[in-house]
């Protein structure tokens, strides 16, 4: 009987994982030349899905000969594995407890270079000369084809060449830096920079020659001050490149910009940028650097106890304790031993603030890992994490990393060495990916991940996770506690604010109490900076009809369009749809319409009126899009050239200025009626980070807080800076009503363009769930937000008992009831998101 699926020669198979959302592992025969070659974490170029080709990565191989016909494995594309045992034993661990595939997490874990796909754009580097000396003939086609056009596909580099594997040509030139990845060249971080102004040739080297610029300078007084105002500072200062801060120059000479130009267009002054680093705030003292103060000596003390008996340690510090100097001496620590140190944080932008800091220790031993780097760097940097090759000159780092910081991203490199997990404002739900999938929590992530390694984990914060706090109290954690700040700085005293009675006293202007405004017009006066808090970016939220109470609506979303003043338009905060700002009803026609609530640009806006004479910058998602404006408006506020700083969450993450006298909340109650059950948490967190930005040495800084029910316990919990009774209060009430960290969410949200087929399709996929887990399964229900981007949505909940066996079989429910659903006529097109332990 003739075989239908021919075995070849070899007898030897490989199971691949592909960077895609396929449900397994594809099996694929490997030629008998290849054999010698192929061992498990190594890459191989492979054809799936018609006649794409994919960098794959060996899972196993073996010879179980499978029931379906099967591909060959075209070519090897590595000589030693890029992946060790370790990583993926955590792959593993993620693809099964997210309930996502293999290939999801491979897709998320891989730098793009070493994931390649036919369809990726290459196009020549900023790096290549142009000379085609060391390159082979192969290489010498796709370098010239690229000289002749911007970019070309890999799927161009096969009919160039005429052969159909060419990954292994493109892997070269990408080691040769002749070529990079078109789709994912992406801006790096840029360094902080302070505007600076120096003398030009031949003042600079003559001094003696000074008299010369007097003298052009003679007819125009604020000039001449100007140029007398930079003497005297750069004989103070004595910077190295002759320069001193424009700032400086302004306030001494009482001068503005146009001075300085009119002086740079005579030849007097050249007008600069001066990259520095980003110290700053009471916990940046570097002159401190080397000190430990008695708290952080105990805080040491106790953890290396707590490491001898626990793996993972809970330091809960208030704001500006210290904490980072705690790190660095345990980074210290490793590093002598020889070990690896990882550093997590929870977003990009803090990277930028303290990776100065962290250099001044440790020097070329520190690497910096996350999305803003380009793909040639993160290759080398996986290369270097598991000591592969040295580091490339001018990198950060040496042969093999020993302290990586970086966000969640980081936590899939191929560590070597690993001893110590650092994870700063574990509290914070950036930690959590949201789209796409693996949805996974990087502090849980980076526990399992110290597991793998027999590493320990520091959890660092000022307000922890109710979960963190749990485990303490269950004794799974160690806790470390300080309660001071560092250098003696107290911690600001915390007012609230009655909105309410100051609307019934008609005291209330705009949306700002008598006392928040008080407050503001002291610290301008006393020469100190101000942050206000708004959780809410635009400028306002709803444009309504007063008569007949239409409201503006995205065409793709289920929810309100926000009115940003600065572009005059109406914007949906999902999509990105944009309109016109209606100027009568499109329902009955009225001119009645009235733009209703307040966000950033709001308040930015109206605060010019009660404080005409203040410089008011603002920092939220909008403010921040452009290049480098990120790390603009902080320079402009570290040097006072902004009194107040208005700004959503941005403001409450990783920043210290010591300056800032007085912090205002404008609207504690948005925070904290969030429908979810999280909403007192994260408003005790915020409104506490938040009031950290307040005060410095030798004085108290102040907090306002400005609420409609100023009794709401969590308002009451931060005045007093209770975290035990406001833990207490909140774990008493979780317990209750069975929630986390007493049981086990897993949150499925099924999408579908059509809201009749989801409808059906999500009684289908219930229905599967319900017959095993009964009441556990909630829903389906239409979530707040019940359309994004064109696709209908409907959330189903499983809520269940903290039970390793159940786990399993709903993991394994869920599943099933997917391919249920998806094999049901009319439902195919259903999509399935599941997110475990949703933020």
């Amino acid at each position: 009987m003739e075989n239908l699926h021919p075995i070849p020669a070899s007898g030897t198979f490989a199971d691949i994982v592909l960077p895609l959302a396929v449900p397994k592992p594809y099996t694929y025969a490997v030629p008998e030349e290849l054999i010698p070659q192929l061992q498990t974490g190594i890459r191989v170029e492979v054809a799936f899905g018609g006649n794409k080709l994919y960098a794959g990565l060996v899972l196993k191989v073996h010879h179980e000969t499978p029931s379906h016909r099967v591909k060959p494995v075209l070519s090897v594309i590595d000589s030693e594995p890029i992946l060790t045992e370790k990583t993926l034993k955590f792959w593993r661990w993620l693809a099964d407890y997210y309930c996502c595939s293999l290939g999801e997490v491979m897709e998320a874990a891989l730098p793009a270079n070493l994931k390649l796909a036919s369809e990726r754009r290459l196009m020549l580097s900023q790096l290549y000369d142009g000379s085609f000396a060391g390159l082979d003939d192969k290489e010498y086609l796709i370098a010239e084809a690229l000289s002749l056009q911007d970019t070309i596909t890999i799927d161009d580099v096969r009919k160039i060449l005429n052969q159909k594997t060419v990954i292994q040509v493109i892997k070269r030139l990408l080691e040769k830096k002749v070529i990079y990845l078109y789709e994912e060249m992406e801006e790096k971080y840029k360094p902080k920079k302070v505007a600076c102004v120096r003398l030009l040739e031949p003042y600079r080297s003559n001094p003696e020659l000074l008299q010369e610029a007097f003298e052009l300078c003679a007819r125009a007084m604020r000039q001449t001050e100007a140029l007398l105002a930079f003497v005297q500072l750069q004989r103070q200062q004595k910077h190295d490149d002759g320069g001193v801060l424009r700032s400086e120059v302004y306030k001494a000479a009482s001068a503005d910009a146009s001075v300085l130009q009119a002086m740079a267009k005579k030849g007097i002054f050249e007008l600069y940028e001066r990259e520095v680093s980003r110290l700053g705030g009471y916990e940046e003292d570097l002159s401190e650097i080397d000190k430990l103060a008695e708290q952080q000596i105990r805080a040491l003390d106790e953890i290396r106890s707590h490491f001898t008996e626990k793996n993972t340690v809970l330091l809960h510090g208030v704001t500006g304790s210290g904490k980072t100097r705690v790190y660095v001496e345990l980074i210290r620590e490793a590093i002598e031993r020889g070990e690896q140190v990882l550093y997590l944080l929870p977003e990009v932008a803090l990277t930028t603030q303290i990776i100065s800091r962290l250099q001044k220790n440790f020097g070329d031993q520190i690497a910096v890992y996350h999305h803003r780097i380009t793909n040639n760097e993160r290759v080398e940097l996986w290369q270097a994490v598991s000591g592969q090759q040295p580091r490339p000159t001018g990198s950060i780092g040496q042969a093999t990393a020993q302290v990586i910081l970086g966000a969640r991203s980081a936590l899939f490199l191929p560590f070597e060495k690993l001893s110590l997990v650092i994870v700063d404002e574990e509290h914070d739900s950036s930690y959590k990916q949201n789209d796409p999938a693996p949805r996974y929590n990087g502090r849980d992530a980076a526990i399992y991940l110290a597991h793998l390694h027999g590493a320990k984990v520091l959890l660092g914060t000022a307000t922890p996770s109710l979960e963190s706090y749990q485990n303490v109290k269950a004794g799974k954690y160690g806790l470390v506690e300080m309660t001071e700040r560092f250098g003696g700085i107290e911690l600001p005293e915390i007012v609230v604010a009655d909105v309410k009675e100051e609307a019934k006293l008609r005291k209330l202007q705009s949306h700002f109490t008598s006392k928040l405004l008080d407050e503001l017009k002291a610290a301008l006066e006393r020469g100190e900076q101000a942050i206000l808090f708004q959780n809410r970016r635009g400028y306002a939220p709803t444009l309504r009809c007063t008569t007949c109470g239409w409201h503006s609506e995205c065409i793709h979303c289920d929810v309100s369009l926000t009115y940003h003043k600065f572009r005059n338009n109406l914007q949906c905060h999902y999509c990105g749809y944009q309109a016109e700002l209606a100027k009568t009803c499109p329902a009955c026609g009225s001119i009645e319409l009235k733009l209703q609530g307040f966000g950033t640009e709001k308040i930015e806006d109206e605060l010019k009126i009660y404080l005409p004479d203040a410089s008011i910058g603002r920092m939220d998602y909008d403010a921040v899009r452009t290049k480098d404006a990120h790390a603009r408006i902080i320079n402009d506020f570290e040097e006072k050239r902004l009194d107040i700083l208005v700004g959503t969450q941005m403001v409450t993450k990783g920043l210290d200025f010591e300056n800032v006298g007085v912090v205002g909340v404008i609207s504690a109650d948005q925070l904290l009626q969030f429908p979810d059950f999280r909403s007192g948490e994260r408003g005790f967190q915020l409104i506490t980070q938040v009031a950290g930005r307040a005060g410095r040495k030798g004085k108290r800084g102040k907090v306002i807080v400005q609420a409609m029910n100023v009794a709401h316990p969590v308002i009451r919990e931060v005045l007093d800076n209770d975290f035990h009774t406001f833990f207490n209060r909140e774990i008493m009430e979780r317990k209750s009503f069975a929630y986390p960290p007493f049981a086990r969410l897993i949150k499925i949200t099924l999408k579908h363009k059509k809201p009749d087929v989801l409808n059906r399709g999500s009684k289908v996929f219930a229905q599967v769930l319900k017959n095993k887990l009964g009441k556990r399964v909630l829903g389906p229900s239409v979530p707040p937000v019940g359309r994004v981007r064109g696709q209908f949505l409907l959330d189903i909940l499983i809520k269940m008992e903290m039970n390793p066996n159940l786990w399993r079989l709903t993991k394994n429910l869920i599943g099933e009831a997917t391919q249920t659903m998806q094999q049901t006529e009319g439902f195919s097109t259903v999509r399935v998101n599941v997110d475990v332990d949703p933020a």
